[in-house]
């Protein structure tokens, strides 16, 4: 097929040149995860864009293991958890097989003499908003992976919030930054990006 000019008002579009599909193509994908990085590589290469790929979310008031479905079908270790188009908290797969459950159903705020692991919701065991971390874009963009690596190491949370400033003096979250991918994508063993 030939391209051909297309006149639609002042501009001028062509139609591109069409071929068809061999049976031998392969797909050439490069995951991020699988994406290897070094240390002075921009800060920006360990951070999940949502400018590109939209978060994962999920209701506070969803069952804890219909959660761990959603994050196996997503192929994602942790959720955004919205109420109301609000960031609520997080929750990662960690959360939810970890001690957070247990302690919860140990402590005060499990108020049926029946709490039952099952019952857990999502906001029983999820960091809330008030206590999750986060990095202020502009310095995501300004800063390395090496930077991110001592971060890491600062504290024992998962993931890094990137958030960015709006307009109106609110901020939105553009970005999570996961603790378990950087170590992947550095290739190193988890001592390297643990909290000392």
């Amino acid at each position: 097929m030939r391209n051909r000019p297309v006149r639609e008002g002042i501009m001028k579009y062509r139609v591109l040149a069409l071929s068809p599909l061999a049976s031998t193509t392969v797909i050439q994908c490069s995951a991020p995860d699988r994406q290897k990085l070094a240390l002075d590589a921009p800060a920006l290469m360990t951070m999940t864009d949502f400018n590109y790929q939209c978060p994962v979310v999920v209701s506070p008031d969803r069952r804890i293991d219909d959660a761990q479905q959603d994050m196996i079908r997503r192929g994602v270790r942790s959720l955004l958890v919205l109420e109301a188009e609000r960031v609520q908290g997080l929750i990662t797969v960690y959360d939810i097989l970890g001690e957070r459950p247990i302690l919860f159903l140990q402590s005060a705020a499990c108020l049926q003499d029946s709490c039952n692991h099952h019952e857990l919701r999502v906001a029983d065991i999820m960091t809330p908003v008030e206590r999750l971390l986060t990095l202020d874009l502009p310095i995501v963009q300004s800063a390395r992976v090496g930077d991110v690596v001592e971060t890491f190491k600062t504290t024992d949370h998962t993931h890094l919030v990137v958030t960015a400033a709006c307009p109106d003096g609110a901020s939105r979250v553009c970005g999570l930054i996961s603790r378990t991918r950087l170590e992947r994508q550095l290739d190193s063993t988890p001592d390297t990006v643990s909290a000392r």
